[in-house]
């Protein structure tokens, strides 16, 4: 039996952090500009003037995010068994389970890395563009969990659980690998 789907929303409660740190970098963006203006040296109204833009674009920032989380209400990252959609993205598609290869909660970096299963027919070129971007990101795909309120134990058991069911292992078993080669099935000497 399949989990639940697992609707993935944004963490509310860093508001609390964000809007009273947003609020403090505008007062000191006011503060900056007026220090600017009653500066009777141009080098000091020029330190002054950049205070005055980093704590707006700070401020501007941290205000547009929290303003972001108050107003999205909608999950940002679903995982059923259709697969994985992120809906943060300006284009959310489903990344189907029969396309990865395999899923890994990674709890350090908070994410979640995804090997695409490789294609047949790729050339050498093809295979060695895929790996070196997946040897630096861990993954083909990588899912922030950032910012996101989720349980990990629950993450983790419902990603195997949807994997497991959409890709379920092969039954067929591989002749053994022995030092000259596969085993015969034969009885005879292993085919060179």
């Amino acid at each position: 039996m399949l989990p639940r789907p697992i609707l993935l929303y944004r963490r509310r409660w860093t508001l609390i952090f964000q809007v009273p740190f947003a609020l403090l970098m505008a007062a000191c963006f006011a503060c900056a500009v007026y220090f600017a203006w009653r500066a009777h040296t141009p080098v000091v109204a020029a330190f002054f003037w950049l205070g005055a833009f980093g704590a707006f674009c700070i401020a501007g920032s941290l205000g547009h995010a929290s303003l972001n989380a108050y107003r999205l209400r909608e999950p940002a990252l679903i995982i059923d068994e259709a697969g994985i959609t992120d809906l943060r993205d300006t284009d959310p598609r489903t990344l189907p389970w029969h396309a990865m290869q395999r899923v890994v909660l990674d709890n350090y970096e908070n994410t979640i890395l995804v090997k695409l299963r490789p294609t047949p027919d790729a050339s050498l070129v093809r295979t060695i563009t895929d790996t070196l971007p997946r040897w630096q990101l861990r993954g083909d795909i990588v899912f922030s969990l950032g910012g996101l309120g989720d349980d990990a134990n629950q993450l983790r058991t419902s990603l195997q659980a949807f994997h497991r069911a959409a890709c379920p292992p092969s039954l067929a078993q591989h002749p053994p690998i022995t030092a000259d080669g596969p085993a015969s099935t034969a009885g005879g000497p292993a085919p060179r």
